[in-house]
């Protein structure tokens, strides 16, 4: 199938790296350790906060470092989404990070699997 004969549409690529939505969702899930145990008492929901912005910005970095070196996105860019996906771990619970990281994720494999089914056998 020749590059004019190949369908229009289809699933657009995915914002962000499939390794940021990954580390985004490892993150959020990875906390969650520490966070539970915490709200049980009563001085340990004060550490919520610290804990919530360790998490924010180690995402933040991670994701920025994998858009900018691995999905090659400009310096401006990688930090607007590394930001967003970093406040979105941050949120104490594994809910707001997994909730966008998980649809990241499958756009991003749909995307590839898109690519595959569609690639012409003398590539």
């Amino acid at each position: 199938m020749s590059e004019d004969n190949r369908p229009r549409g289809g699933i657009p690529d995915a914002p962000v790296h499939p390794l940021s939505a990954f580390v985004t969702i490892i993150l959020d899930w990875l906390w969650t350790i520490l966070e539970v145990p915490l709200t049980l008492s009563v001085a340990g929901i004060v550490a919520i906060l610290p804990i919530s912005l360790a998490i924010a910005v180690i995402n933040w970095l991670a994701v920025t470092l994998v858009q900018r070196f691995v999905s090659h996105d400009s310096w401006g860019a990688s930090i607007s989404k590394g930001l967003v996906l970093g406040i979105a771990a941050g949120v104490p619970y594994p809910l707001t990070g997994s909730a966008l990281g998980a649809p990241l994720l499958i756009w991003s494999g749909a995307h590839t699997v898109q690519q595959l089914l569609l690639k012409s056998p003398q590539e």
